[in-house]
């Protein structure tokens, strides 16, 4: 196996993954006005220029081998969390590509500062300041929806299916080759087992929203290759991959409850309880992300009426 072909893995004809820490999909497909050309379509852009001069090599380098020219058309940002559009700046001005986004998506990627506040719910200190939370600015030119399908000549098209939960407008988008197959690039709509076994709490903005939209990829047909942002591409047990995500979610939602059924306990208490019962270990930036998911859940179970809270003597608890 040459180098390249660790580096950039063909799924179904016209569709690859580039393995990263954020993984970067890829279609790739004939240009209709110049038969030896071929026309590009990311799946998200990593999180720093470093990441994007990566990604634009790897395509160099499979395009050279092939003797094809190439021209990438759009950036599609899944969300716009910086992981996902890092990489965006660098390889626009490289190449002057689109960047299409969902709607909801394009503040934070504009102004990605919105990241850390969010999560933080304030003024964020300098440590969740860093590349990580924090990208190179870039704006969406063409806005993304359910609605939309990008059509070509062989009868293939590119689709979108809005996932929210993990953030505002998540949307997954779907490669559908004429002979019906898709692969679908989930983005952080769906976490595999490896990356659960090690953040059995990830990041979600609305984890009830995150449920919903699992039932909608179960009902997608067809799929034969799931990709998603973090961990291995899955060509079998997606139903099983889907089912480990729910058992996440509400394992954590009953272990907030018991802990609730207690004793009346602040959103910091359950924070340290959730976390060492889970045996893990909060450095800064888990701290805050642990932290934020749980008060997700909690928000939205006290507007359930599962928990109610108490605020005395200046404390703020959540209790039965």
């Amino acid at each position: 196996m040459s180098d390249i072909s660790k580096k950039i893995i063909e799924l179904l004809p016209d569709t690859f993954v580039i393995p990263a820490p954020t993984n970067i999909g890829a279609i790739i497909k004939k240009d209709d006005k110049n038969p030896s050309a071929s026309i590009v379509y990311l799946i998200d852009s990593g999180t720093t220029e470093i990441d994007a001069e990566y990604i634009l090599n790897v395509l160099n380098d499979f395009f050279e081998k092939k003797d094809r020219k190439w021209k990438l058309e759009a950036i599609i940002n899944t969300h716009g969390h910086t992981d996902h559009i890092g990489g965006n700046d660098f390889i626009t001005k490289k190449t002057g590509c689109q960047v299409w986004a969902p709607l909801l998506e394009c503040a934070m990627m504009e102004n990605p500062y919105l990241q850390a506040t969010q999560i933080w719910g304030g003024i964020p200190p300098h440590e969740i300041q860093t590349s990580y939370f924090k990208a190179t600015p870039s704006k969406p030119t063409r806005i993304i929806s359910e609605a939309d399908k990008i059509t070509f000549s062989d009868g293939s098209e590119i689709s979108f299916l809005s996932m929210p939960g993990h953030c505002f407008e998540m949307t997954a988008v779907i490669y559908t080759a004429p002979d019906g197959k898709k692969t679908l690039y989930a983005g952080d709509g769906l976490f595999t087992r490896g990356e659960l076994s090690k953040y059995w709490i990830p990041y979600m903005q609305n984890p009830f929203e995150f449920m919903n939209s699992l039932d909608k990829l179960e009902k997608i047909e067809n799929i034969e290759w799931c990709v998603p942002s973090h961990g291995d591409a899955i060509n079998t047990n997606l139903t099983e991959t889907i089912e480990m995500n729910r058992l996440a979610i509400l394992e954590t939602k009953g272990m907030l409850l018991n802990l609730i059924s207690q004793g009346r306990k602040t959103s910091e208490e359950l924070l340290k309880a959730v976390a060492d019962m889970n045996d893990m270990k909060l450095g800064f930036g888990m701290f805050v992300l642990v932290g934020s998911t749980l008060r997700s859940y909690l928000a939205i179970l006290h507007d359930l009426k599962y928990i109610k809270v108490v605020i005395e003597d200046n404390k703020f608890y959540w209790t039965l």
